[in-house]
């Protein structure tokens, strides 16, 4: 299913007239520094070594957090996308040196969540700054999803499910 519902939203974005497209791309630079700013926060407290220690417990679920905003950034920039593992037991994006993403290209989910270790190791001034992107950033998601009149915080996977398997339409509209 990752396969088609990757290969909907492509053909989508293909398809997009430039004007769109344009837009897709300035919303998708704009979540992409969102991201890098919120993972700064969270880099500045070491937490990468904190989750290699844990060896990502947060991300034992993360089958649906891939959005079609996230994959809308891969597409608009031209990056490669990555291969995720289901059935493996534990996030499907996790590899064998921790997440397939690079930070700026992870899922919502992943770059606003700090575990208890990261938060208590955050100053306040850094905390309500986290809070400030992470507001700005859910801002933007909400931005793709009024463009498209869809929800798409839920997840690619069941965005295809809605979309395209019940035979509702395209993902983008």
């Amino acid at each position: 299913m990752w396969n088609l519902a990757v290969a909907a939203v492509g053909a989508g974005h293909a398809a997009l007239p430039p004007d769109r497209k344009a837009l897709v791309a300035g919303l998708a630079g704009a979540v992409r520094e969102g991201k890098e700013a919120l993972h700064a926060i969270a880099e500045g407290v070491s937490a990468a070594g904190i989750c290699a220690a844990c060896g990502g417990e947060c991300c034992r679920s993360g089958k649906y957090h891939v959005t079609v905003v996230d994959l809308l950034v891969y597409l608009a920039e031209g990056r490669e996308l990555f291969t995720p593992a289901f059935g493996q037991g534990r996030c499907p994006y996790l590899g064998d040196r921790g997440c397939l993403m690079a930070p700026s290209y992870r899922p919502f989910t992943c770059v606003a969540f700090n575990c208890e270790q990261v938060e208590r190791l955050l100053a306040p001034q850094e905390k309500a700054r986290a809070v400030l992107l992470e507001r700005e950033l859910r801002a933007l998601y909400r931005r793709f999803e009024e463009e498209f009149t869809r929800r798409f915080m839920g997840g690619l996977l069941q965005n295809y499910e809605r979309d395209i398997v019940r035979g509702r339409g395209s993902i983008l509209g």
